[in-house]
């Protein structure tokens, strides 16, 4: 039977699913990247600035490459004043769909962590902290979907079906052009029965191209975080990262601002960060053999006259 255009437009027009399909018609055609996960924003300033290299006192990494698939890493901690010495034993399986790593110390804080790829799109991901002190033991259950140009990510943190208490969070990262993308994450928390409290973060990635992004981020609505990352040769590495915070309640209004570089040299890689609280910190490991690395740390405070030091080294069979 022949349809009337006047009926097949009308049905169009109030059917949810035409405008469904033609959404997804249009990201077809634009071919859009994968932006990454949420929680990933700043991956490439991450990797140049020391937040995440850094440490104090002597340390040393061993590491043992069991199979292709399995590795066990023993860490040795100095004691520093008022801190006592400390060991860890760690184990990590990977293969193609799963990954699996724990760690236990000497004060027996166990920590464990387990991805699993259900399908090629589809990743289920736990973690759990036992700690001597109770107050930070913790349960983390996440679920995470990789579409072809959004990312969508839910997790519980201590959730307990009995009262309703913990720490639920949901974020969605979707590219809109192949240089920049727009995500948002959603905070539910509940740290005590009939105590709730919520809170929505935005942010923006921009990226023109490889060797340079743009991250504007807010946390709640009393945080905002702006980073720049830039790769000015094939060996060097620069960032700068401005974070403002504006809590009344707290009666706190200040900002903070720091840069870090990173350079790789022939046989060694040092990054150095300065901030505007007076602190310049440094990293230098020097890779005297293959497998074996020699690490040096220091930081500078000029405002309070503390100064840190730090060796370490890494070995590998």
């Amino acid at each position: 039977p022949k349809v009337d255009l006047d009926e097949e437009l009308h049905f169009k027009f109030w059917n949810p699913l035409h405008y469904y399909r033609a959404l997804n018609d249009h990201r077809e055609r634009l071919n859009l990247p994968n932006p990454g996960q949420f929680e990933f924003l700043n991956k490439e300033l991450k990797g140049t600035m020391l937040t995440n290299f850094w440490f104090e006192g002597g340390r040393a990494d061993l590491a043992k490459v069991l199979s292709p698939n399995f590795q066990v890493l023993h860490t040795f901690q100095l004691g520093l004043p008022g801190q006592p010495s400390s060991f860890e034993f760690a184990g990590v399986y990977a293969d193609e769909n799963t990954l699996m790593h724990g760690k236990m110390d000497t004060e027996f804080n166990l920590q464990a962590r387990l991805n699993h790829s259900l399908s090629k799109r589809l990743q289920a991901k736990a973690q759990a902290q036992v700690m001597a002190n109770d107050s930070q033991s913790m349960l983390q259950l996440e679920s995470e979907y990789t579409g072809s140009d959004f990312t969508a990510n839910v997790k519980a943190i201590n959730p307990s079906l009995v009262d309703g208490t913990g720490i639920y969070l949901a974020n969605y990262l979707q590219s809109v052009t192949r240089k920049l993308s727009f995500g948002a994450e959603l905070l539910y928390q509940s740290p005590m029965p009939k105590v709730q409290e919520t809170s929505i973060s935005l942010a923006v990635r921009y990226q023109p191209s490889a060797d340079r992004v743009w991250v504007a981020q807010t946390q709640g609505t009393n945080i905002l975080s702006t980073s720049y990352w830039r790769k000015i040769t094939e060996k060097c590495e620069a960032g700068a990262e401005l974070q403002v915070m504006n809590m009344p309640s707290q009666g706190r209004r200040e900002a903070s601002c720091s840069v870090g570089v990173k350079y790789e040299f022939a046989a060694s890689t040092m990054r150095a960060m300065a901030d505007n609280m007076g602190k310049v910190s440094m990293l230098l490991e020097e890779k005297i053999a293959p497998g074996f690395s020699f690490l040096i740390s220091g930081e500078l405070d000029h405002l309070k006259g503390e100064n840190k030091f730090g060796v370490g080294l890494n070995l590998e069979s």
